[in-house]
């Protein structure tokens, strides 16, 4: 996500297309999800890998950029 995103302000919107694109699947193919271990893997794994991708591309951002003088 730190390579293909780039951007900690795109991070949660692509991890929520990528989980509803999931959902969509999982409905398509075998009907509705009710079970409550398939909403809470799903719920942790959007939170985590939003969380952890807005950190990585904030830490990403945050570095200095060199700057060389020629002269």
């Amino acid at each position: 996500m730190l390579y293909l995103i780039e951007r900690a302000k795109k991070c949660l919107d692509f991890a929520a297309t990528l989980y509803i694109i999931h959902l969509s699947i999982c409905t398509i193919y075998g009907g509705w999800p009710s079970s409550v271990t398939w909403w809470v893997v799903n719920v942790t794994g959007f939170a985590v890998m939003s969380l952890l991708g807005e950190y990585l591309c904030i830490r990403r951002e945050m570095r200095e950029i060199p700057i060389t003088r020629y002269g």
